[in-house]
């Protein structure tokens, strides 16, 4: 091929990677030297691409920046580098600088990724207008800039790549260019001046304007099935069957199939469950997910001692596992709770180790590097660089800028070490003789196109701005094409239902062949074991309990071991004992001396023990032959005498009525803070309807309290049962 720009366009699946790859095994059998220019997580799959002929020699990957860096490199114009997390950092100070103090994380990466863009397309920030929120990202930008200084980021690689002479040594017979769904018009321009000198064999999908296609080629025929599975779990197991079986040996049933033949792609949330069965099924998966810097280990011990809320994980991470332990099997998390719990289990010398090292020194980087050492880890420097940045960022809150920073910088891909699950976007690119997609409905597979925070689409059609392009280009169909040809042969699955209801499938399916089992687990009979219901021959504690017996047998049987009071408002249960401390609170103090007479001789949560059956009574007040009885609400509570809310004060006053002694009974209705309102007053025999209607569900209720089952009952009432569906695991 004599020197030029050779665009190769066609969809995709349609055989470009080939094609390039034979051109590029011309020029290597006549011992040339071909740069093979990828995106980074192309790497691994293009040299065992070209491994797959024998060896080769004169093949060298590279990314569009590693080969700015040696375009520059020749001519002796590098500079200090300024990596992404450098860029937020420097994002920040310039917001800081222009806006005062407050800048979050979040806030400066939103700038900083406005600025990439405007510099991937050779934008300075006098094309940007001076009013509106594109007005401050011109501002912005303008201080960024000067900050800067000397140091180069990964755009002024590129700019300063367009301008220098090339002279790349060793030179290049063939430059190609692939896996890119599209180049900015900086790389076009860079690659059109390089084609100049050698052949540039550039492969894309869809041409930028003004560029002719040297070849077009068509899609080839993809061997696709489409598979519906009930609902995800069964998906998830269906496809873990299908992998096992691919990579089984011929001789065992299987097919035979090389871990580095498949790859499945994968929404990134549901990678994480595939890899918790990989050793359930024995398989080797390999997580293909971009890594950052806070998921290698020693990452995330640095994390565990920046957690503003702390938890008992963070707590086992850093070694103090006695606490730790407890913490979490307690649920516990946040620096009030886990101090409440080590005074509560004389472990406070463990607690003040653990605060000791999270708090800092007054010179921060030494106070780093001695934790850095405490913990274990070896490369200190790359979470010291990080550390001055976030110093930079924003000197009076840096620990939480150091948190983010160490979240946000991403780690070189590592090289496939099995079955690669890959999220969408770094599946582009790659293919294997067989594919699995995961998820396979509407929805589950976009680009989220939307429009940008400062610069809307109108905005990108007006002057020096048309270079930018539109953000809402309808570009999905084609993602959904690429995703859904990774492979020689694709399976497309998909789950027809789930906890949400039905779901809308890409494509419809059919329900595939069941495939043998391919786990131990699977493998066992499958007998269903159901643990036996609760039972119980106790009494029950009182009639309250009984009334939520006969809603949920279940629930009143777990409740009786909860530490919280189930009835009562909030606010009374401070009163018995903390009258003093209540009456001298400026708001509660005047309250409760303005209904002195109510409470003062009031016997609160009173047990009245029955041979039959015990009563437990809010408050009880008695004055000659009359008694008081109160039923005691939260601040706000709406009163809940209803004989089917609430049986206690009834079925009390029925009793209390029987007794010669007692002329008359009062019952009140009190919510805290507000005032006691009589809702009866009861003197003659002649009992109300509702006393006879809850003795009558007493009746009830006790007799099916003494049978001792205690079944779950599903109604309404679910809606309120704060047992997070125990009912519902037990019977799993």
């Amino acid at each position: 091929m004599k020197p030029g720009l050779y665009p190769l366009l066609g969809p995709p699946a349609s055989g470009k990677t080939t094609l390039a790859r034979e051109r590029a095994l011309e020029v290597l059998k006549r011992r040339g030297r071909v740069y093979w220019v990828g995106l980074p997580h192309q790497r691994a799959y293009v040299y065992r691409l070209f491994g797959a002929e024998g060896a080769v020699l004169g093949l060298e990957f590279m990314s569009f920046q590693a080969l700015y860096y040696r375009a520059l490199a020749e001519v002796g114009r590098l500079g200090p580098l300024l990596p992404g997390a450098g860029r937020v950092a420097l994002v920040a100070e310039a917001l800081r600088s222009l806006y005062g103090e407050g800048i979050a994380p979040g806030e400066a990466r939103l700038f900083a990724r406005a600025i990439a863009e405007l510099k991937r397309f050779g934008l300075s920030p006098f094309a940007l207008p001076k009013e509106g929120e594109a007005g401050r990202l011109r501002q912005v930008y303008f201080a960024y800039e000067r900050l800067k200084g000397k140091a180069l980021d990964y755009d002024d690689f590129r700019h300063r790549a367009g301008r220098v002479p090339l002279r790349l040594f060793p030179r290049p017979d063939l430059v190609v260019v692939d896996g890119f769904r599209e180049v900015g018009p900086l790389d076009l321009r860079f690659l059109r001046r390089l084609a100049k000198e050698v052949p540039v064999l550039l492969t894309l999908e869809v041409l930028p304007e003004g560029l002719e296609p040297w070849q077009t080629l068509s899609p080839r025929p993809v061997r696709k099935e489409v598979w519906a599975l009930a609902n995800p779990v069964e998906e998830v197991r269906h496809l873990l069957r299908a992998l096992k079986r691919a990579l089984a040996p011929k001789e065992m049933d299987g097919e035979g199939l090389d871990p580095w033949e498949v790859l499945v792609v994968a929404p990134e949330e549901r990678i994480g469950g595939l890899l918790l069965l990989k050793d359930e099924y024995g398989l080797p998966l390999y997580d293909g997910r971009e890594r950052a810097l806070a998921d290698t280990e020693e990452g995330e011990r640095v994390l565990a001692l920046l957690n503003p809320f702390p938890t008992g994980r963070d707590l086992l991470a850093l070694g103090f596992s006695t606490l730790g332990r407890k913490a979490l099997r307690l649920g516990l998390a946040g620096v009030e709770a886990l101090g409440a719990l080590a005074e509560r289990e004389g472990l406070l010398e463990e607690w003040r180790a653990f605060q000791k090292l999270r708090t800092p020194g007054p010179e921060l980087l030494a106070w780093a590097e001695e934790v850095l050492e405490h913990l274990g880890i070896g490369a200190k420097e790359p979470f010291l660089f990080r550390l001055r940045l976030a110093l930079r960022a924003d000197a009076g809150n840096p620990l939480a800028w150091w948190r983010s920073l160490l979240l946000d910088e991403s780690l070189p891909p590592e090289p496939n070490r099995g079955v690669a699950l890959l999220p969408p976007l770094r599946a582009l690119g790659l293919r294997a003789r067989r594919a699995y997609v995961l998820d396979w409905m509407r929805g589950r597979y976009s680009l989220g196109e939307r429009e940008d925070y400062f610069l809307l689409e109108e905005l990108r059609e007006r002057g020096l701005l048309k270079g930018l392009p539109r953000r809402l280009r309808g570009l999905d169909p084609l993602f959904w094409e690429e995703v859904s040809t990774r492979g020689d042969e694709v399976f497309l699955l998909y789950p027809e239902a789930g906890p949400s209801g039905l779901y809308p499938p890409m494509e419809e399916g059919k329900k595939p062949e069941p495939l043998p089992p391919a786990s131990r687990l699977e493998a066992l009979p499958q007998l269903p074991f159901t643990p036996p219901l609760p039972t119980g021959r106790e009494p029950p504690p009182h009639v309250e309990v009984l009334r939520r017996f006969l809603e949920c047998p279940f629930r009143a049987y777990m409740e009786r071991w909860s530490l919280r009071p189930r009835d009562g408002g909030l606010g009374w249960h401070l009163l018995p004992e903390e009258q003093e401390r209540l009456l001298r609170h400026p708001q509660v103090g005047p309250w409760l001396e303005a209904y002195r007479e109510h409470w003062q001789t009031m016997q609160f949560w009173k047990l009245w023990q029955r041979k039959s059956l015990n009563l437990r009574l809010d408050g009880v007040r008695r004055e000659g032959n009359v008694i008081h009885l109160y039923r005691l609400l939260p601040q706000g509570g709406e009163p809940d005498l209803g004989p089917r809310k609430r049986w206690t004060e009834w079925y009390a006053l029925g009793v209390l009525m029987g007794h010669r002694d007692i002329r008359e009974v009062h019952l009140w209705t009190w919510p805290w803070m507000g005032k006691p309102n009589l809702h009866l007053r009861q003197r003659s025999a002649s009992l109300p309807k509702a006393v006879e209607e809850v003795r009558r569900q007493v009746e009830q209720a006790y007799g099916l309290w003494q049978q001792g089952s205690f079944r779950p009952a599903p109604g309404n009432h679910c809606y309120a049962c704060d047992l997070e569906d125990l009912c519902r695991k037990e019977e799993a």
